[in-house]
């Protein structure tokens, strides 16, 4: 649970800081919403930190922002290494928090 929930704060923070890695901090809409979908995770995941199940809010926050990240390249047509990153990542953070809603003891 806290190797899950760890991995999916730095995938957060990834999401936070990649408008500057990948050159679109200029393009504002871009910009706001890679931090608010990158902090929402981040946070979320930092609250979910030893806790599984499927009544876990937290979880099921992630898991939405995580697809949400898969589709922020699609409406801004960001650049093909931004793409593929925020498809990898986002595709991981949903699989992971996914993961976490059902206990390991199953």
């Amino acid at each position: 649970m806290y190797l899950k929930n760890s991995l999916s704060a730095l995938m957060g923070l990834w999401f936070l800081i990649s408008p500057w890695v990948f050159g679109f901090g200029d393009v504002t809409h871009a910009l706001f919403s890679c931090a608010l979908f990158g902090s929402l995770q981040f946070v979320g995941s930092m609250l979910a930190l030893g806790k599984s199940g499927k009544h876990i809010w937290q979880n099921w926050l992630c898991v939405v922002t995580g697809a949400l990240c898969i589709v922020v390249p699609n409406v801004f047509h960001l650049g093909m290494l931004a793409f593929c990153s925020f498809v990898f990542f986002g595709f991981m953070t949903v699989l992971i928090n996914y993961a976490n809603l059902y206990p390991d003891e199953q």
